[in-house]
């Protein structure tokens, strides 16, 4: 019974760790895995040493926006904004899911243009377009960086191309 019960256990494990490695062979599932992992039920915590492997240690991120006007823009390492995930904004919940993409990937380098939309703890959605680029190496997609912009429209504002059509 105990060899059953253990042969049952590293069957899920096996499977678990398989499914995983299938997100790492296809530049979007990447880009959603991103998704999957903040999106957090309140008092849960993001596995931020898991989203660290879904990126380049030397990863940027960038979000862009506008003041008075002008287009700005701050960018942070990875270090910086596995950080910025532990704030408790995403500790009290938070969830992120995909509206929309264009993937182009060519010889080893992917684009992925997202529309997204989130909903935090006190249910305030934002939506915006993200850009990742990735790099393919060592057997699998990495994410190299990643650009986003906040709709100041509820959305409005994002181009078609970039939602999926109802």
């Amino acid at each position: 019974m105990r060899s059953i019960i253990l042969l049952l256990a590293l069957t899920a494990v096996t499977a678990g760790k398989a499914q995983k490695q299938e997100v790492f062979q296809n530049a979007n599932e990447l880009v959603k895995e991103t998704q999957r992992v903040i999106s957090i039920e309140a008092g849960q915590v993001i596995d931020t040493a898991y989203f660290r492997t879904l990126f380049l240690s030397t990863a940027h991120f960038s979000v862009v926006g506008k003041k008075d006007g002008e287009y700005t823009q701050e960018t942070m390492g990875l270090d910086e904004f596995l950080e910025m995930l532990t704030d408790d904004y995403y500790s009290l919940g938070y969830h992120e899911e995909s509206t929309g993409e264009i993937v182009d990937e060519y010889n080893g380098m992917a684009q992925v243009i997202q529309s997204f939309e989130g909903v935090d703890s006190e249910n305030e959605t934002g939506k915006g377009v993200g850009s990742y680029q990735l790099v393919y190496s060592e057997g699998r997609w990495w994410i190299a960086n990643m650009v986003w912009a906040m709709s100041s429209d509820d959305g409005k504002d994002i181009p078609k191309k970039y939602l999926k059509s109802n």
